[in-house]
This record gives structure tokens, C-alpha cells and sequence, in this order.
């Protein structure tokens, strides 16, 4: 007979076809597609709070944040969502671990996030969901906006 137990536990292979799907099709596509039409004149996913309230929440403006990374725009990527910008390197390190964990089955060496640290991220996401929303400079800069292209367009007269 065979163990009932064995029978619900998930096979590696579904798990990394999961990761292969992600890391080979969906983040390859979704990439090509940011950098193919800027969000902002194709609109992908508005963002419901801002929608229903006019305010903005932490997330937005990483859509348009990731066009401008993907196109080397940095200054502009951090006009947009500077925490995003700063927490992107974690992210894409999180997800990295996850993805071979998935596929390895054992967890991935290196450097594991405390439950400490995620707390404290999860409190400065909190005061800066608070922050970009007050009126007031220089909190109105952490609002997603778009820089000023007039000093490019002039030559430097020095």
C-alpha cells in the first residue's frame, strides 16, 4: 500500500516547472513588454487604492519604476518609487533563494532574512505609505512624478 502522506506531497518536478516557467517565459515576457510600452501611455494595472482614494500606496509607480530601470533611467526609476529602487536588490535576492529552494528541495545557502528585519521593512513601508501622502515638500517628492526633461534639452554653458 502506498502512504496517504506521500500521495499529497508535491513532486520537485512540479516545483521546477513552476521556477523554469517564471525564470524562462513569464519575467522574459513581462520584461519585454515594460520595455516595449512605457506605462505611462499604456496603462497595465492601475493601481485600485489610488483609483478609489487619490491617494498613493507603496507600489505605486514601479510599474513606470522598472520601464525607466529597464531603460538605464535611474534618477527617473527613483522619481517614481525610490523604496521600490531601494528594495529591489532584495527582492530579486529573495527570489532567487525561493527559486532554488524550489528547485533544489533543500533550502538556499547564503544570507536568511530574520523575521526581525522583515518587521522593521514592513514598518518603514508603513510610514512611507503615510509619508508620500502628506502634501507638503518636501514629502510631495516621494510621490511618483515625472522629472523634468528641460535640462536636457539645454547644452551646458560652462
Amino acid at each position: 500500500m502506498t502512504d496517504p502522506q506521500q500521495m499529497n506531497r508535491p513532486t520537485p518536478w512540479g516545483n521546477r516547472i513552476i521556477v523554469v516557467l517564471f525564470g524562462a517565459v513569464l519575467a522574459p515576457l513581462g520584461a519585454s513588454l515594460l520595455y516595449t510600452f512605457p506605462p505611462t501611455e499604456y496603462s497595465f494595472l492601475p493601481c485600485l487604492f489610488n483609483k478609489f482614494t487619490g491617494l498613493h500606496c507603496p507600489g505605486c509607480g514601479a510599474t513606470r519604476c522598472c520601464h525607466s530601470l529597464l531603460h538605464g533611467e535611474w534618477a527617473q526609476a527613483f522619481a517614481w518609487n525610490p523604496l521600490f529602487v531601494i528594495l529591489l536588490p532584495f527582492l530579486l535576492y529573495s527570489l532567487a533563494r525561493s527559486a532554488y529552494t524550489m528547485w533544489t528541495g533543500n533550502p538556499a545557502p547564503g544570507f536568511r532574512t530574520p523575521l526581525r528585519l522583515a518587521i522593521v521593512v514592513l514598518w518603514v513601508m508603513i510610514g512611507y505609505w503615510v509619508a508620500r501622502n502628506i502634501p507638503v515638500a518636501p514629502f510631495t517628492l516621494l510621490a511618483p512624478h515625472e522629472l523634468s526633461a528641460a535640462n536636457d534639452d539645454e547644452p551646458n554653458s560652462e
